[in-house]
């Protein structure tokens, strides 16, 4: 349960917002690397979800690896890394994409 409680808590589009702000890149820089409009923008940074295609290219734009560093390592307690280790074999099941976010660098 501890997980999720974890998961709950998070605002996605404020940490966006904060990687944001310290890659230094406009407004529109940003949009145009994520696909969107300027104006979906700030829908981004007031988003508490968000779907994980965006995120993936979100990622990419401000080379910051959010599925595996906000929802298993910074924001979330030791357990969920851990138990998000022992899961790992799984990750192969992805999509490409999405291991090559997911696994730790190494």
């Amino acid at each position: 349960m501890d997980f999720i409680e974890n998961i709950v808590d998070i605002h996605i589009g404020t940490i966006i917002k904060e990687k944001f702000d310290k890659k230094g890149i406009t407004k529109t820089e940003f949009a145009n690397k994520v696909k969107r409009s300027r104006s979906d923008v700030n829908d981004i940074f007031s988003r508490k979800s968000i779907d994980v295609e965006l995120l993936i290219d979100i990622s990419k734009a401000l080379d910051y690896d959010f599925i595996r560093k906000v929802y298993f390592e910074e924001y979330t307690s030791p357990t969920v890394y851990i138990a998000f280790k022992i899961k790992e074999d799984e990750i192969n099941n992805l999509p490409e994409e999405f291991i090559r976010l997911a696994k730790p660098k190494k």
